[in-house]
């Protein structure tokens, strides 16, 4: 479970419609929440290869009829065996961070990069397998492509793929240091998709020949008793023909972050650094992140305090971007100013316990 309090205060805000009103600034907003509130299942049945995992989330869901549903997964796993087969509602292979659990970031939230480029949950079927003692990896699948809990809307599908390596051991799916292990890991990998739009972003209508969303990406991660850090850069194209043809939409992106335990296993200082080019063939459109972060760990992930506070930075032609290049960006709202830098300042905290 995880209890968020943020402080935002959105440049140039007086443009808005409400709050206090225009041609008046609106100041900061306060803002309590509880985001994620998961209970998870999982075990085995009938045979020692059958296996499954259900997570239900009784806090805010993307599904269809409020659907509940995170995780809803059996898997094959042969006993002796480096292979797997997973069908059911999971989180395609494709982007380090998004494959990385809520509960086991370094920061209160993932980067700007995650929701614009990964497709988060899907409902397919993938083959896992790895080789030489988890030092390697594949994960391939074929998924709706529709979005979390949501059923098939048109004929295309999500094709996704990515391949690892980690040359010192296997490279636990968990940021910062407060859970590591004596041995340095290293991980290394890229990924690729191909089909419909992540996130169920297929206009609505669109049955037969809907468009197609590619993407790849780099991914690498260090971890060690005292050091953490992590990057991924992004590639995607967005095909614009049904159901208005349209030049294609080239975007890319990055994130980067670090950290230090500068009390081992309790307290971690980050940065990390994020920016996002939604359209190639638009200057000065670019949206980054820079954040700082604080960590208290009473129990690694399991029992912490997390504090972050940044700035998210709108290019001064963001708001001349079209729908489509700015789909999975934070919004700019009412503010329809242009040639006009925007920053927005946050300060989140957050407390989390899982078990």
């Amino acid at each position: 479970m995880q209890v968020r309090w943020t402080l935002e205060d959105r440049d140039q805000a007086d443009a808005d419609t409400i709050g206090s009103g225009m041609g008046r600034n609106d100041g900061a907003i306060s803002q309590f929440d509880v985001p994620r509130m998961r209970v998870t299942f999982s075990g085995g049945a009938f045979r020692p290869w059958l296996k499954y995992q259900f997570q239900f989330d009784f806090s805010r869901t993307n599904g269809e009829s409020s659907s509940k549903i995170k995780d809803a997964v059996i898997e094959v796993r042969p006993v002796g065996r480096p292979y797997r087969i997973a069908v059911g509602q999971f989180k395609a292979p494709f982007g380090l961070q998004q494959l990385t659990s809520s509960g086991r970031l370094q920061f209160v939230d993932r980067a700007i990069t995650d929701s614009k480029f990964t497709p988060s949950r899907e409902m397919g079927v993938m083959v896992s397998s790895t080789a030489a003692g988890r030092r390697a990896g594949y994960d391939g699948g074929v998924f709706n492509g529709s979005g979390e809990s949501v059923r098939q809307n048109n004929q295309a599908l999500l094709w996704v793929g990515r391949i690892y390596v980690q040359p010192f051991g296997p490279y636990p799916l968990s940021e910062g240091s407060s859970d590591a292990g004596d041995r340095t890991v290293m991980h290394l990998g890229i990924g690729a998709r191909r089909g419909k739009q992540i996130r169920g972003r297929t206009p609505a209508g669109v049955v037969e020949a809907a468009d197609n969303q590619t993407a790849a990406n780099v991914e690498l991660a260090f971890k060690s008793r005292r050091l953490y850090s992590t990057a991924e850069y992004f590639w995607m194209r967005d095909q614009q023909a049904n159901p208005m043809p349209a030049r294609d939409i080239d975007s890319h992106g990055f994130h980067a972050l670090a950290g230090v335990m500068l009390v081992p296993s309790r307290i971690e200082l980050g940065m990390l650094y994020a920016r996002i080019a939604p359209d190639t063939a638009g200057a000065n459109a670019d949206l980054t992140e820079a954040r700082g972060v604080i960590g208290y760990y009473w129990q690694a992930h399991g029992l912490k305090l997390q504090a972050d506070a940044g700035q998210l930075g709108y290019g001064g032609n963001f708001s001349t971007l079209s729908a489509r290049a700015r789909q999975g960006l934070p919004p700019l709202g009412l503010r329809l100013v242009s040639g006009q830098h925007l920053r927005d300042t946050q300060l989140r905290v957050q407390f989390q316990i899982a078990f």
